[in-house]
């Protein structure tokens, strides 16, 4: 795909989620919530757990391991599994206490306690730091492929791509995310833009999936063969 091309669809592609994290963020405050308070949009809004490294990493880990992958997504299993009890329970307290991040939560638990909240925000910087340099890493390849430049050696082109999409999510968590800390806060605007990027996860992948089971494996019956 030529560069410019792939540059204004992925362009459009995040002005959109733009749009429609704006749009929802001006019906809530309207107090128009109507389909926004749906379950149907909370449920898809939970494909943020599907990040690059599923794409990347579950996708691979499924083709050497077989079905040992499933393993990787029995935490959230059990976590939904335990929902009614535990996350309930979570909430009602993070709501008087009047918590807002998992620092605030734990410290609050220990007579909210300053230097648990650092040390608790310090390991999750140090935790999180790496697994979003992966994001990063996996966004980079991909638009480098698509693109079909050949730089996938280049440090610096590679370095150029990663510093934009760094900037265009800070941005979007600035401008939707972060700007009202407030426990009883809904972000309307960020669940709407997650909604509507699963939609596009889901219908990426089933073409994916179709392509491969109807095109490259023959049909159906020929690819379980296989």
């Amino acid at each position: 795909m030529p560069y410019n091309v792939l540059v204004t669809i992925s362009a459009a592609y995040v002005v959109l989620l733009f749009a429609v994290a704006f749009w929802a963020d001006k019906r809530a405050e309207a107090g128009k919530l109507g389909w926004l308070r749906s379950p149907w949009v909370y449920t898809l809004s939970l494909s943020i757990y599907c990040t690059a490294w599923t794409f990347y990493g579950a996708v691979g880990y499924a083709a050497r391991s077989g079905l040992e992958f499933v393993t990787i997504y029995l935490g959230p299993t059990l976590v939904m599994i335990g929902w009614w009890v535990f996350l309930r329970r979570m909430v009602r307290i993070g709501r008087t206490q009047r918590v807002t991040s998992i620092a605030d939560f734990i410290s609050s638990r220990y007579g909210k306690s300053n230097a648990l909240g650092v040390l608790v925000t310090l390991l999750a910087v140090v935790g999180t730091t790496p697994y979003i340099a992966l994001q990063l890493q996996s966004v980079t390849l991909s638009f480098d492929v698509f693109a079909h430049r050949g730089t996938t050696g280049n440090s610096e082109s590679l370095t150029q791509t990663a510093f934009f999409v760094a900037a265009g999510l800070t941005l979007f968590t600035i401008v939707f995310g972060t700007r009202n800390l407030d426990v009883n806060e809904r972000h309307h605007g960020v669940v709407t833009a997650i909604a509507v990027e699963a939609i596009v996860k889901l219908l990426a992948l089933l073409a994916v999936g179709m392509f491969v089971v109807f095109w490259v494996g023959g049909g159906a019956g020929e690819t379980f063969e296989a």
